[in-house]
């Protein structure tokens, strides 16, 4: 009796591994999977014209948004588009919350520790917003001690903590940071070129000092190990650039969004 148990025991453990090693190899790819469920899922935050802002009906619109309906087009699934805060976008990605993540996001090497990125396809540079009679500011150099304001997460908080010794304010959205400069609240703001251009459109008595701190390019965020995903990503993005496209959505957005 207790040899047939302990044959019994035996096959039971064979029969639970197969179930096991078979269950691995099942495992779906990023791109089976979005196929499956029917959607791709775009992390983003929606304070960031032209790429992305909220249209006059309450929608998530802009250059990033155009890019990823012709990613989920190609794949041939619908787009849901998550809005939230921009600092937790690279950690929903790697923690599986969305598939991409498109919020002019800047490719650095610190990013890919923790995620993987498409091809290129927007050239940047942070620059410095102050109020339009400020003398005292004209380049990165003058922003030691001052308050300044800047989006948490993105890479002019990175410069501002890393390159400079000023009094750094961080907010959930560059709108924000304008508003307290507007409300004299700051000595400056540091956020990427085209935002600030349309910040500045925004608010009066504003200006922008064409001095770029950075040199960045934008890309799409990957959970990594998704390199089906990956491959589909930088071949419609490289498209989208040989077309002209992204241009031309770039400057579209930039009327529809104010900028």
């Amino acid at each position: 009796m207790k040899k047939k148990a302990r044959l019994f025991a035996l096959a039971l453990c064979v029969i639970m591994a197969a179930m096991v090693f078979t269950g691995c190899g099942e495992k779906k790819s990023a791109l089976a999977r979005i196929k499956e469920s029917g959607e791709l899922v775009m992390l983003t935050n929606a304070a960031f014209p032209p790429f992305e802002y909220l249209s006059s009906d309450n929608e998530v619109a802009g250059v990033d948004v155009e890019i990823a309906k012709a990613i989920a087009e190609e794949i041939g699934v619908q787009l849901k588009i998550v809005d939230m805060d921009f600092d937790g976008i690279i950690t929903s990605i790697q923690s599986g919350k969305g598939d991409i993540g498109a919020s002019g996001i800047t490719a650095t090497d610190e990013r890919r520790k923790s995620v993987d990125f498409s091809i290129n396809y927007v050239d940047a540079a942070q620059l410095i917003i102050v109020k339009a009679d400020n003398t005292a500011i004209n380049g990165p150099e003058d922003l030691d001690g001052k308050k300044v304001g800047a989006q948490s997460g993105t890479t002019g908080e990175v410069f501002l903590t890393d390159e400079t010794q000023a009094e750094v304010y961080r907010f959930k959205t560059a709108a924000d940071a304008a508003m307290e400069l507007s409300n004299g609240k700051l000595d400056a703001v540091v956020v990427d070129e085209l935002p600030a251009k349309q910040i500045v459109a925004t608010y009066s008595g504003l200006k922008v000092l064409d001095v770029p701190l950075t040199e960045e390019q934008y890309a799409i965020a990957i959970a990594k190990g998704s390199d089906d995903l990956k491959e589909v990503v930088d071949k419609v993005i490289a498209e989208l650039l040989e077309s002209g496209k992204i241009d031309q959505w770039i400057e579209e957005h930039k009327v529809a969004s104010g900028s």
